[in-house]
């Protein structure tokens, strides 16, 4: 067996072992009590247990919240692109990178923008994309600080992966950017428009102009259309297959989708300081959504006995001298990618359920 195949297997291993949230033994001892930023004590529980949950913003008077207001300008710079010319749009298409970067058009469903590095981002998102990406990755990287203490570590332990990768830089890093504009929205089209699926990374935020995310609720069995419970302006916190498996499947890993909804509402309709900071109402046509997808940062390195405390307890099998990118391909071989076209979307799951093992294939946004 060689060595390449070994690592595959263990952490095939240790990725069966939690890929039920339910299968924790119920002898480890709870997760240590961390005020998580910008989550409500109400709602913080349901991030490790579900794999979502709900970002307040911070209220203030005076002074809006950076994280919402550098949002709400990214999105009208992000309806400004999306309402130019195809043929200018598909100047920023990367057919080495498919849906890992650059822009992609999926007729019926969705266009998208991947946003890696400064260097390939349109010179009109650039000023805007900086400004959020630095607001969202310093919040993120927080919370898995948080996330990392709740499992008795030290909060550098899960940070490590995550700090080189919250600012956007003119090279890329394993994280990214993605601006999306949904069809539909109107009163003759409602559906599925993006696949129930995990995402792969650690964390993701996702904001909408109006609602469309959907999380599935193990407890209810059943999809919670979450972004129709913010009466004012709010984001939405996901984890991903990463964290799951780096916290030993102690963080559940968020299941979603997106619909598209044939009743125009708007996220933050009730009157409040915040929402009326929204300037320009959503477009009757199109749901935009911003997903902030924070990976693991490529080179680092994984020691599972590092990782390992009695809260998350022990790893299925030890895991060492390996990196965030091994770990990021292994799950990228157990998964169809929901963002690609709808023909290879087909094709990548006739082959994944094909193959030996097939039934622990899911589909995981690679994004």
């Amino acid at each position: 067996m060689d060595d390449n195949h070994s690592v595959s297997q263990q952490m095939k291993d240790t990725q069966a072992a939690h890929n039920s949230h339910q299968s924790i033994p119920t002898r480890l001892p709870p997760l240590k009590y961390i005020p998580l930023p910008q989550i409500l004590l109400q709602h913080e529980y349901n991030l490790a247990d579900q794999g979502w949950t709900t970002i307040t913003y911070e209220d203030n008077d005076t002074v809006p919240d950076p994280l919402f207001h550098t949002s709400q300008a990214l999105f009208e710079a992000c309806k400004s692109f999306f309402s130019q010319p195809p043929s200018y749009k598909k100047t920023f298409k990367s057919d080495e990178r498919g849906s890992e970067a650059g822009f992609v058009s999926i007729p019926g469903e969705k266009e998208f923008l991947t946003l890696r590095d400064l260097q390939s981002t349109p010179q009109e998102l650039r000023d805007p994309a900086t400004a959020f990406w630095a607001q969202a990755g310093k919040l993120l990287n927080e919370l898995l600080g948080c996330v990392s203490e709740s499992l008795g570590l030290p909060g550098q332990t899960l940070t490590a992966f995550s700090e080189p990768c919250t600012a956007m830089r003119e090279n890329e890093t394993a994280t990214l950017l993605r601006l999306f504009r949904y069809e539909g929205d109107g009163d003759e089209k409602e559906g599925i428009v993006a696949e129930a699926h995990r995402d792969l990374g650690l964390l993701s935020l996702v904001i909408g102009d109006k609602p469309g995310l959907e999380v599935w609720d193990r407890y209810s069995a059943s999809w919670f259309s979450i972004e129709r419970t913010y009466f004012v302006p709010a984001a939405s916190l996901l984890v991903g297959r990463q964290l799951s498996w780096l916290s030993n499947g102690r963080y559940a890993s968020g299941q979603h989708r997106v619909r598209s909804y044939n009743r125009s509402f708007r996220i933050g309709s009730t009157p409040s300081t915040t929402s009326q900071l929204c300037a320009n109402p959503p477009s009757e046509n199109y749901r935009y959504s911003i997903v902030f997808v924070l990976r693991a940062h490529s080179p680092v390195p994984i020691d599972t006995d590092d990782l390992t405390t009695s809260i998350t307890g022990p790893f299925p099998r030890s895991i060492k001298g390996k990196t965030a990118r091994d770990l990021f391909r292994h799950i990228h071989r157990t998964a169809f990618n929901i963002n690609a076209p709808v023909q290879e979307r087909e094709e990548q799951r006739r082959k994944m359920a094909s193959k030996k093992g097939g039934e622990l294939v899911q589909s995981i946004g690679l994004g």
